[in-house]
């Protein structure tokens, strides 16, 4: 695999991205020195859940995200999000915040998202702990299913 990247962009960090499947989910404590973009105005303490996949995808992962919700963030704000990722540039992120309910409690949520030119998307969610791992098993089981 290596073989196919030019000597003078690899990297340990680069090859392990390549290596990483398209739908790679990660979650990272935000507040303790991890990068943020510019256009985020995360509170520390929220937990991120970070997934990159195909821009087509991003439909079905926002409303399988909406779906643990009660209240704040449903299928008319997802499709609305999802709209808005369709009219996207490359490399012009765009954040969206929420105040939404989980289990009967509000709960922040910020989603940004960030396409790059090959039509995959870095999409993130900030929330709180509680609610952080609920969303990325919504996404992954998405994102798994569909075979990325």
């Amino acid at each position: 695999m290596t073989s196919m990247i030019p000597r003078r962009l690899r990297s340990p960090l680069l090859i392990a991205l390549i290596a990483l499947p398209s739908a790679a989910i990660i979650v990272d404590q935000l507040g303790n020195g991890a990068a943020q973009a510019a256009e985020s105005t995360n509170a520390p303490g929220l937990t991120r859940v970070t997934t990159s996949f195909d821009v087509r995808h991003a439909a079905a992962v926002l409303k399988a995200a909406s779906r643990p919700l009660s209240g704040g963030f449903g299928r008319a704000e997802a499709e609305r999000v999802s709209h808005e990722i369709d009219g996207l540039k490359a490399d012009q992120p765009k954040v969206w915040r929420f105040d939404v309910q989980y289990q009967g409690r509000p709960q922040p949520l910020e989603i940004r998202a960030l396409l790059d030119d090959l039509g995959m998307i870095d999409l993130d969610f900030a929330t709180s702990a509680e609610l952080a791992p609920v969303l990325r098993g919504a996404v992954d089981a998405y994102l798994n299913s569909h075979g990325r």
